[in-house]
């Protein structure tokens, strides 16, 4: 029987939240980077389905962790609204920028590797077992026993799943296609704009439709999808293939044309448990933002919240983690999220076309209240109204 390993944290997941976790440790103190390992089933530089955009909150994140945004990206100049014939957008430098997650998480984890934390890849989780002193943790190549466990693992959370974690969080469905183009002969190219599109909403979409300018391997693509939020479950479930097919037509792309893929978001549950004794849940297994799925800011935000109650518990010697959610709820970014919650419920309540319709005449309102509280984001009231595709 191979003899356990002891260690004093161990993170499943090397995605922005469990490597946001390793290196808040680290800069807190370089020492960690002994005491602390990173296991993840896959291997960098892995695919990951995601929009891919990275707002001035992800970006604060990074800067305090002394990195620069370094991997390559779209910047996003202007943030535009759509639904039927309304059209509102916010401006910034930028507003957020859009990067491909395979070259995003691959530079985090060599960010994490240079500065000493060990990184397991190809290293699959197979069994937990909670124990007074430790976790046990079972992978495919070792047995550990962490004094700190941290389930940084996605929406499909292994950890969550094994230990039949059920905080009642609700999921969000999300389509997506890239489609190869000629960045000269779109407007979100030339101009850096990226566009949400709420018309769907008539039809019972809790969401929207997007289009994003984005570089794979420095060639121009589109990022195309169709976000459900499902804040309201127990609606009716609509053809979300059908409702991008149609998105897709209205810019003269076929969807039969091009790959196909789908991934769920656990969506954030303010009443919910994001800590058991020794065991952290951050990023995707805690929960992100329902509202527009952002994830990857509120992701690296986790690590932020996680490192420093992981710090604490060592600390005090007291791994209850207590004050965990407290800690969350708290936090200047992560405290977005339950304001998020609501926001979701409130936009995606109508279920009417007609109200709907009423009800997003206030857009421009909420749009400069949100301005106001960001001094990066400037307002637009009436922007270009021009074709977003081939103008």
């Amino acid at each position: 029987m191979t003899t356990p390993q002891q260690i004093d944290v161990l993170i499943v997941g090397s995605g922005p939240a469990g490597m946001s976790t390793a290196l808040h440790l680290v800069r807190a103190d370089p020492r960690w980077a002994r005491r602390i390992a990173v296991v993840d089933k896959a291997i960098h530089p892995r695919e990951k389905l995601c929009g891919g955009a990275i707002t001035r909150l992800g970006e604060d994140v990074l800067a305090g962790l002394g990195l620069p945004f370094e991997p390559p990206h779209v910047p996003i100049r202007e943030l535009r609204l759509l639904y039927d014939r309304h059209t509102f957008a916010v401006r910034g430098q930028p507003v957020f920028r859009i990067v491909r997650r395979d070259e995003f998480d691959h530079w985090l984890v060599q960010c994490g590797q240079r500065q000493g934390i060990t990184i397991r890849q190809d290293e699959a989780v197979k069994a937990i077992n909670p124990r007074t002193d430790y976790v046990e943790v079972v992978t495919t190549r070792a047995t550990f026993h962490a004094r700190t466990l941290v389930a940084a693992d996605g929406s499909r959370s292994f950890v969550r799943q094994h230990l039949k974690w059920n905080d009642g969080g609700g999921l969000a469905r999300l389509l997506e296609v890239l489609t190869p183009e000629i960045a000269g002969q779109w407007l979100e190219f030339r101009e850096g704009v990226a566009v949400f599109d709420f018309s769907q909403m008539q039809s019972g979409l809790q969401g929207y439709y997007w289009d994003f300018p984005s570089l794979i391997q420095g060639q121009p693509y589109m990022n195309r999808g169709m976000f459900d939020s499902r804040a309201w479950p127990k609606r009716r479930r609509v053809p979300l293939k059908q409702m991008l097919r149609e998105s897709l037509a209205q810019r003269e792309r076929d969807l039969d044309d091009y790959p196909l893929k789908g991934h769920p978001i656990h969506w954030f549950n303010p009443k919910a448990s994001f800590a058991r004794p020794r065991i952290l849940l951050a990023g995707d297994a805690a929960g992100v933002d329902p509202m527009f799925g952002e994830g990857i800011s509120f992701a690296l935000a986790y690590g932020d919240v996680a490192a420093a109650a992981i710090i604490d518990a060592f600390a005090r010697q007291d791994f209850g983690f207590d004050d965990y959610k407290k800690r969350i709820l708290r936090h200047r970014i992560l405290s977005q999220l339950r304001l998020r919650v609501t926001a979701a419920r409130v936009a995606y309540f109508v279920d009417y076309s007609g109200l709907v319709t009423f009800f997003w005449n206030f857009a421009p309102a909420v749009i400069r209240v949100l301005a106001w509280l960001n001094p990066y984001y400037v307002p637009v009231d009436q922007p270009r109204l021009v074709r977003l595709n081939n103008s």
